[in-house]
């Protein structure tokens, strides 16, 4: 009896410890939306988040460079095509995908609209990371060992081949691994392809989940 005590006093001791070290998620709200504007009328909102990593100024900053560097790509893009005298409409926002204290994973996306188009364009882009160091990571960083062979462009191809959507009637398959993927809440990686980009307009953008944790 008293060994059995000592097992579970000892078990629960661990399980206390494990819990303990066990890294927070990051703190995400939204920053301050950016909003632009030309006197032709066009647009530019972008809604990016504010991350913090408790205890972790360094990689907090890393992952706040990534949303400091696209929201000026995005400004100089808007500022180009609107001196060229179109007049189009932009917003860029973000999902968290996944925050677990171990991995950060976004979905950044948007639409533009330029006047008179037949239709906007949309987009997503996935971007992951480490939460230890602030990186952003590669999926070839997060796929496990045994997961290996699932991850080839062979197999790539026939999920996409299998999947619910409908493809453009030119594509044949990919030809190189893709590079637009994401974590979701359970930790399944996702790639994503944007439109017309696999398949027609109609079919929007294409969100492949390959059934497999990151590591």
């Amino acid at each position: 009896m008293m060994k059995e005590k000592l097992a579970a006093a000892l078990c629960a001791a661990l399980l206390v410890g494990s819990l303990s070290f066990a890294a927070a998620p990051a703190t995400v709200q939204d920053a301050q939306k950016a909003v632009y504007t030309k006197s032709n009328g066009s647009t530019l909102t972008i809604q990016y988040p504010a991350v913090s990593v408790a205890g972790n100024a360094a990689a907090s900053q890393k992952i706040a460079q990534y949303f400091i560097e696209e929201q000026a790509k995005a400004k100089a893009f808007f500022d180009k095509e609107s001196m060229e005298g179109m007049k189009m409409t932009e917003e860029k926002s973000y999902v968290v995908t996944l925050n677990d204290g171990k991995y950060l994973s976004f979905i950044d996306q948007g639409y533009i609209y330029f006047d008179k188009a037949a239709h906007p364009t949309s987009w997503k882009h996935g971007v992951t990371f480490d939460l230890e160091t602030g990186e952003r990571l590669d999926w070839q960083d997060l796929v496990r060992p045994e997961d290996a062979e699932f991850f080839t462009l062979d197999r790539i191809n026939a999920k996409i081949f299998l999947s619910k959507y409908q493809l453009s009637t030119y594509f044949e398959g990919l030809t190189e691994l893709p590079k637009n993927y994401y974590l979701d809440e359970n930790k399944v990686i996702h790639f994503i392809f944007g439109q017309y980009e696999i398949a027609p307009y109609s079919t929007g953008i294409v969100d492949i989940s390959m059934g497999k944790k990151a590591k």
